[in-house]
């Protein structure tokens, strides 16, 4: 009988390398997302089906689109008085620095502004 020869599975552990590649990132950033991997020895194996399930997990999660969609609340009028101020300009200083520069016995004359 003529030996029929079938393909081999597909390979279901990755590589750190492989894995960062499956999924379209970098091996740092694989690292820093703490994904779930097995240790064998050394090695940090990925399995293919632990990184689908990460990523569904991750796009229902607080960082995936799913919460992206929501929209701002609006505020409440006697909150606000129906309107929002506008903030920035100008800054007083803190009025503690000064005294707390005096009681140190530096000058207290005009300060360099923040940048």
């Amino acid at each position: 009988m003529d030996k029929v020869s079938l393909p081999l599975p597909a390979i279901r552990c990755l590589s750190k390398e492989e894995a960062a590649q499956y999924l379209g990132i970098g091996v740092t950033l694989l690292t820093e997302l703490e994904i779930p991997y097995i240790k064998l020895g050394r090695r940090c194996l990925y399995d293919r089906v632990d990184l689908d399930a990460w990523i569904e997990e991750y796009k229902q999660g607080e960082h995936g689109r799913a919460k992206k969609e929501a929209t701002w609340p609006k505020p409440k009028k006697e909150s606000t008085g129906d309107k929002i101020l506008a903030s920035g300009g100008l800054q007083q200083r803190s009025q503690t620095a000064k005294e707390y520069a005096k009681a140190l016995g530096l000058k207290t004359g005009k300060m360099p502004k923040h940048c």
